[in-house]
């Protein structure tokens, strides 16, 4: 039916470590099921979700954070992402994380020698120091596990809503942030009734772009459902945009309004039109948030609301693209476990206990470290870990 071309790759030499053979041939649908049930035939079994990352991981090619790292690299939506689970796959975080093990060994082998050799106690000074080492151990995992901040919002993305009265032109600031025309736009209030919300990428950060309906007091209930969505939205959020318009003066009901949301930022709309109130709404605003002008109709200070964007969710998670950073849930709930035990061991030794009692908390979080890696292996995580990956990955 088909010429194809076979490549043998030996072990260890392969990615999953094994004997492994390829056949590449043409894509049609007819050809591949033909092949694989020829294969079957032949007593081949079907590979299921992970298998080959896991029979990688399993062969010691590569840890449990470079296996979780493909998985993240195949569904990067963003260049950022790709990026950051392209520098876990080279191994970046396992590095960070073995001169942490190595110093927290170390203590190990040191209060085992202790217990050991009963007859050579600890003296007050050699309890200090190692108080001492613990604590620039423990300083090392929380300097990794406060980067989850960052790297949470990398990895899922931050959802940010756009606010204000009807017709202020949020519905055309959400199409020009988008860059296509996505929300329906007309001169009357109240055309946006739900939220409307999609995805974009501002430098490499996924942001999660929500209009809401204009919130104003209202007898429709249609419109009055929509209300109560904007404010599901706005709790929701991560940054919050204030939007007014340079064609009307602000109300005391919007002004209450922005006082009681979190705004991170206010957007002043329809700065190509010449008004009076320029000036005096730009001053309103001020009190709650950096104000941005901008003309969404006419694409005026559009690139730079997205830059005051991405510095504002940027500080708030405090990124720093050098460092390694945690993206994952697992990974921060070990680091955090880890935490715990080395600051109950400080804890221990401060209050005078035995090393025999330390040693049972360093040894915790040294386990907690390795769950993150793989070498401390737990049946229900590796499953649930490899059970997301696409067929043959």
């Amino acid at each position: 039916m088909d010429e194809a071309l076979v490549t043998y790759f030996q072990a260890p030499h392969s990615f999953t470590g094994e004997d492994v053979v390829e056949l590449s041939c043409h894509g049609s649908p007819v050809v591949l099921a033909e092949l694989l049930r020829l294969l079957v035939s032949f007593g081949a079994e079907l590979a299921q979700p992970g298998e080959f990352s896991l029979r990688a991981f399993l062969n010691h090619r590569l840890d449990l954070t470079q296996a979780e790292a493909i998985h993240d690299l195949i569904h990067a939506q963003t260049s950022f992402q790709a990026q950051l689970a392209a520098r876990q796959l080279r191994g970046e975080l396992s590095k960070q994380m073995q001169p942490i093990k190595q110093a927290l060994i170390e203590l190990i082998v040191w209060f085992e020698s202790s217990v050991e050799f009963v007859e050579d106690d600890l003296d007050a000074l050699d309890l200090q120091h190692f108080r001492e080492r613990l604590s620039g151990i423990a300083g090392q995992i929380s300097r990794l596990a406060e980067s989850y901040r960052a790297g949470r919002l990398i990895h899922s993305g931050a959802k940010l809503a756009l606010i204000g009265r009807p017709n202020v032109g949020k519905s055309s600031l959400f199409n020009a942030l988008l860059g296509i025309d996505r929300a329906i736009v007309t001169p009357l209030p109240g055309t946006t009734r739900d939220t409307l919300a999609e995805t974009l990428s501002i430098n490499g950060i996924p942001v999660r772009l929500i209009d809401t309906a204009g919130l104003r007091e209202t007898d429709d209930v249609i419109e009055k459902l929509g209300v109560e969505r904007t404010l599901t939205a706005v709790a929701e959020a991560d940054l919050v945009l204030a939007i007014a318009s340079v064609e009307s003066t602000l109300s005391d009901e919007e002004l209450d309004l922005f006082k009681k949301m979190p705004v991170g930022l206010c957007v002043l709309n329809k700065c190509d039109l010449t008004s009076a109130r320029h000036v005096e709404v730009q001053t309103a605003l001020s009190q709650y948030a950096p104000v941005l002008s901008v003309s969404a109709l006419m694409g005026q200070g559009i690139v730079a609301l997205r830059q005051a964007i991405y510095q504002r969710l940027v500080s708030a998670a405090q990124i720093n693209t050098e460092d390694a950073i945690i993206t994952n849930e697992r990974h921060y709930a070990a680091l955090e476990q880890a935490l715990t035990s080395l600051r109950a061991a400080e804890q221990d030794l401060t209050r005078g206990f035995t090393e025999e009692i330390a040693l049972t908390n360093l040894h915790q979080a040294l386990r907690q470290l390795g769950v993150i890696t793989g070498e401390t292996l737990i049946g229900d995580i590796i499953n649930q870990i490899f059970s997301t990956f696409c067929i043959g990955k």
